[in-house]
């Protein structure tokens, strides 16, 4: 079954709950493959990326519905490393609608202002040039969900991220003053509503409940510009360094345990890594993920 035929068959109309039964994870995923490409351009290197793990269609299938979530909760411009790269975004939507996607939609739930964050980051404009849908999130569209964590359980979450077969996690990799770093499990708290504040307690633990319980089907690390201090909002050009490198894997804790690394944080120091490894979901030791790196030239 489809996962978007399931959810609709699942939907509960006076009370809107969501089972993860389709999207829970069970137990650690094998042998993660993690692909590093460094170059000049994020477009290439991120395409670059998703060849080296198999090519889009290993991940998309035809006549498939799309999301892709980047980063985009900041009234900020490329440079100063507040959101995911458009030519990122760009590079993802093309290949998923290459690969025979019936639609691909980008969406996040925003700090700022979204329809500032979605122009100034250059988001919205490479996500429509592309051929991507360009959503905002609806509180109205806000239903619960059961992540069946051991401290995160029911939340609420935007049904339009449930409504549709893959989901491609698009992070940027910055500082983060409450998570250590903020990098794909963090960019998980982009699906859900409610007070997202709460989940500031216990923040490791929330966010491995999140991404231990919400399937990202392919996750990719912008890591062009990071943003090394004052993050998550950033603002300050003195704060990004250029690390011109884009992360991608299946797995999600794998894709943050090497992005971890080249941030230069020990992945075993990150709260939220601790609390995924505790949860079975990958490995701290860099030397048991299967690392590729490539120059693009």
């Amino acid at each position: 079954m489809r996962r978007r035929d399931f959810i609709k068959r699942a939907a509960v109309a006076s009370s809107a709950l969501y089972l993860p039964s389709l999207l829970h994870l069970d137990g650690a995923e094998p042998g993660p493959l993690v692909v590093k490409v460094a170059g000049e351009s994020p477009y290439e290197i991120t395409r670059r990326a998703i060849q080296e793990l198999g090519g889009m269609t290993k991940f998309v299938s035809k006549q498939d519905i799309v999301m892709v979530k980047p980063n985009i909760a900041w009234n900020r411009t490329v440079e100063q490393a507040g959101n995911t790269n458009p030519d990122v975004v760009r590079a993802i939507v093309e290949m998923a609608l290459d690969a025979g996607a019936k639609k691909v939609i980008v969406m996040d739930n925003t700090t700022h202002k979204a329809e500032d964050s979605y122009r100034r980051s250059g988001v919205e404009e490479a996500a429509r040039k592309a051929g991507a849908e360009v959503r905002f999130a609806d509180e109205n569209r806000e239903v619960v969900f059961d992540f069946k964590g051991k401290v995160l359980t029911r939340w609420p979450v935007f049904k339009d991220f449930l409504e549709v077969d893959k989901f491609i996690n698009v992070p940027i990799l910055k500082h983060h003053g409450s998570a250590g770093l903020t990098i794909a499990m963090k960019n998980l708290y982009g699906i859900i509503g409610g007070n997202r504040g709460k989940l500031h307690r216990s923040m490791g633990d929330n966010i491995a409940d999140l991404a231990h319980g919400f399937k990202s089907h392919l996750t990719v690390v912008d890591a062009f510009r990071i943003l090394t201090q004052n993050g998550p909002t950033g603002g300050r050009l003195s704060d990004v360094v250029m690390k011109k490198t884009v992360i991608a894997s299946a797995s999600i804790m794998g894709a943050d345990a090497v992005a971890a690394d080249l941030f230069g944080m020990p992945p075993a120091q990150l709260p939220s890594l601790q609390a995924a490894f505790a949860r079975g979901m990958g490995d701290l030791d860099l030397s048991k993920i299967a690392i590729k790196t490539f120059t693009q030239g």
